[in-house]
């Protein structure tokens, strides 16, 4: 048995017989502010060891507590603690039975008695002061001592679980705290389905547009904000169509600069963070210099963002300094002011809650004015140029005037342009129509205009027959292949395939190219189309074997920057031929859709390089079903008309029949066959097939010829060669 007396806090110590050896220090502040609020409520039980000291066995949690309050002077050192005093053999033995007979309160219990407190009057802070606890675990007592009776009763029967319980405490409403615990499966344990639940049609703080309106925005506005006290990061918000409203009014009044810029529109998409239609055009703009100051300016602005994202990536001037950065870049475009009203902007919201406006938008049917506007400027660029040519004929024309007889009549026709180019030679006094060779010269005395007389050279008139291109009533189509814009991209990117893959083998063309681009950037500060010699690699879905492999090597090589440099100081001229033959192939892009004067120049770049490089085509493309059925009925009859097979029908009348024949075959039925009859043929559209391909005959093949002993004696007869059977055979091979 023990006996209780009142023994000074200054002689008590902890005792290694406690029972309880883990977490002894466990919530001591809040013991602590207990003590202080409401005294020691139970003592101390301890074991003497002499001279007058005692060792707590059992409530060590409550001597701490009384420490800490002693070293804080809110009690004295001296501070009497009724002490329960037991014998050391049966120390561990009480303190395990009061640790073990012990019965915790019911979570509901401790939650409805802060509710009685704050009822009686008490402020939170007042009962987290009272209890050493803080105001936010108080909050979160108090609001489930406000869950509606039947949830109050669930959980005491254990129908509802203290997690589910904590959830429910996201609405105050009782009727929608009982509707949804009605709805649900018991017993109710999951948390997360109770949010879900509760908050049906709510938006979370997390979302884009949440981020973008901001809270306080939303909430100065009446709008109801969802906290869930036991989840900081869960805050949700009751009014998406409040919350659209909101973002909306924001998103138009970025609206009205971009229409005072004068863009022709301005959308605002809510629906998610990136701009629709992706495939539509844009207008680009174009650049001017900067002036010294705005490169400075740039320069410092560019200087203080880099020093503030080292030093603080979250500082509030990094985006007022992106801002200023991109308003200097701005200043430096010019857009084209006809062009400017057929396209828009369109504004959204991206996943960090940022808006982001995408210029230059061109729908499908403004495109097609601006492909106008280009077209008549295209014209009108033709015509001054052919104005200022004939203006400068005129001039030629007059200087020579007056200083050589012309008498005699000369039929001279204009050139197909309507143009009649005069060449006079003082020195000899010969004049000739230009594009005739010197042996078609005529006497200047000899030329006068059929049927007059006098010393004046009327000026050469346009043909009626064959009126300037910007004279037609239309102007001339973009592709005249027929092929759909899909169809001529395919044919065009192989066909550019195939050039690559035998340009990287053709140094001396490469090389060709590489000086021809080069001046092209040099000469006309631009680059020449189909060439993107700023070092982008144009690369394809599936390049052809022989540049891939090639391209493979040099990137086995495993060289950058300095090294590369110093890779290349130290190679031959034949090693460094091959790799520029390598790399200016990886440029090359000659697909186009036909639509634009560039993919005429595109298309006929393309023919040229092809016919000098020899590209066979049949070796990198065959017509397939699919190819035919993206053609119009009519195209694949005329391929199939092409084939040998129709070609060798006996008679023309047979050809005709089946011609007639195919007309009334469908569309899937004519390209089965077209690419029957013309599998292994080596046909080719127009597109893609190279004028002029040579049939070489390999140089491991039989000989063309054989010198024989009598065209030898020939050839020393005619002394072609020296009488050496040996020189004969090199001239032979």
């Amino acid at each position: 048995m023990s006996h209780v007396q009142s023994i000074p806090l200054s002689k008590l110590a902890s005792s290694p017989l406690n029972a309880r050896r883990i977490e002894k220090k466990v919530a001591v502040e809040e013991l602590a502010a207990s003590i202080e609020a409401h005294g020691l409520l139970q003592g101390l039980t301890v074991v003497e060891v002499g001279d007058g000291k005692y060792q707590v066995s059992a409530g060590g949690r409550r001597l701490a507590a009384l420490k800490l309050l002693a070293k804080r002077t809110v009690i004295p050192a001296d501070f009497a603690v009724p002490c329960a005093i037991v014998p050391a053999e049966i120390a561990e033995e009480t303190s395990l039975a009061e640790n073990v007979q012990r019965v915790a309160m019911h979570p509901l219990d401790e939650v409805e008695a802060f509710g009685r407190l704050a009822a009686s009057g008490l402020l939170e802070d007042a009962i987290a002061t009272r209890f050493g606890t803080s105001i936010r675990h108080v909050q979160q007592r108090l609001a489930l001592s406000a869950l509606s009776p039947l949830l109050k009763t669930a959980f005491r029967k254990g129908e509802l679980s203290l997690d589910a319980a904590r959830a429910f405490c996201l609405v105050g409403e009782h009727d929608r705290q009982d509707s949804v615990f009605n709805i649900m499966p018991k017993p109710v344990m999951n948390a997360y389905a109770v949010r879900s639940y509760l908050t049906q049609g709510a938006v979370r703080a997390s979302d884009r547009l949440a981020k973008f309106v901001g809270i306080d925005a939303y909430e100065a506005v009446g709008g109801i904000v969802r906290r869930d006290l036991f989840e900081d990061e869960l805050v949700f918000l009751d009014s998406p169509d409040l919350l659209n409203r909101l973002a909306t009014e924001r998103l138009e009044e970025l609206q009205r600069p971009l229409i005072e810029f004068g863009w022709g529109w301005v959308n605002v998409n809510l629906g998610h963070g990136r701009m629709d239609g992706g495939h539509i055009n844009r207008l680009r703009p174009d650049w001017r210099e900067p002036t010294d100051a705005e490169r400075d300016e740039h320069a410092e602005l560019t200087n203080r963002l880099e020093a503030l994202r080292t030093e603080n990536p979250d500082h509030e001037d990094i985006p007022n300094l992106q801002a200023s950065i991109a308003a200097l870049v701005s200043a430096c475009q010019l857009w084209d002011s006809e062009k400017l009203p057929l396209a828009g902007c369109v504004i959204s919201v991206d996943h960090d809650g940022k808006a982001v406006t995408t210029i230059g938008v061109v729908t499908p049917a403004d495109q097609r004015k601006i492909n106008r506007i280009d077209a008549r400027r295209a014209q009108e660029k033709a015509k001054a140029e052919a104005e200022r040519r004939r203006e400068k004929e005129r001039v030629e024309a007059e200087a020579v005037e007056g200083t050589l007889p012309i008498a005699a009549p000369c039929a001279i026709q204009p050139s197909p342009d309507g143009v009649t180019v005069i060449v006079i030679d003082p020195a000899t006094g010969s004049v000739r129509v230009a594009g005739q060779s010197d042996g078609e010269t005529v006497p200047v005395e000899d030329i006068s205009p059929a049927g007059e007389t006098g010393s004046e050279v009327p000026a050469p008139t346009a043909s009626t027959e064959e009126r300037p291109p910007w004279e037609d009533d239309e102007p001339v189509p973009a592709s005249v292949s027929g092929f759909t814009q899909k169809t001529l991209n395919e044919l065009t990117a192989a066909r550019t395939r195939a050039i690559r893959a035998h340009l990287c083998a053709a140094p001396d063309v490469a090389l060709a190219l590489s000086v021809y681009t080069l001046g092209c950037h040099y000469m006309a500060m631009t680059g020449p189309v189909g060439m993107s010699v700023h070092a982008f690699v144009c690369l394809s879905n599936a390049d052809a074997e022989p540049l891939a492999s090639k391209r493979e090597t040099l990137h086995a090589l495993d060289l950058h920057e300095e090294k590369w440099f110093d890779w290349c100081m130290g190679q031959s001229a034949e090693t460094l031929l091959d790799a520029q033959a390598t790399l200016i192939a990886s440029t090359l892009d000659l697909s186009h859709s036909g639509t634009t004067p560039i993919c005429r120049r595109k298309q006929e770049l393309a023919d040229s390089l092809a016919t000098r490089l020899q590209v066979d085509m049949t070796r990198y493309w065959s017509p397939t079903t699919d190819f035919f059925m993206a053609l119009t009925k009519a195209q694949i009859a005329d391929a199939i008309m092409e084939s040998p097979a129709v070609a060798d029908l006996p008679s023309a009348k047979d050809r005709k029949a089946f011609e007639v024949m195919l007309a009334g075959k469908r569309k899937d039925e004519l390209a089965l066959i077209a690419a029957q009859s013309l599998e292994g043929t080596g046909w080719l559209p127009s597109v893609i097939a190279t004028a002029g391909l040579l049939d070489l005959v390999s140089l491991d093949a039989e000989p063309a010829f054989e010198v024989t002993d009598e065209g030898l004696e020939a050839l020393v007869a005619a002394e072609v060669v020296a009488p050496d059977i040996d020189l004969v055979g090199i001239a032979a091979k």
